[in-house]
């Protein structure tokens, strides 16, 4: 289960995301998206090695 303060956040950076791509569809929201796979990863505890195969080459 994840916790209200850790769903907010996600929310949060997704809302954001939203909003920029909104104002202009060619916004850069690498640094959010990237925020938003830390929390993912974060979230299920996974190690580097397994982030490297989530993530792929």
């Amino acid at each position: 289960m994840v916790a209200y303060e850790e769903q907010a956040s996600l929310i949060d950076l997704v809302n954001r995301i939203l909003a920029s791509k909104h104002i202009s569809p060619s916004a850069d929201t690498k640094a959010l998206e990237e925020e938003i796979d830390q929390l993912v990863h974060d979230q299920y505890g996974l190690t580097d090695e397994e982030i490297d195969v989530v993530e792929g080459p």
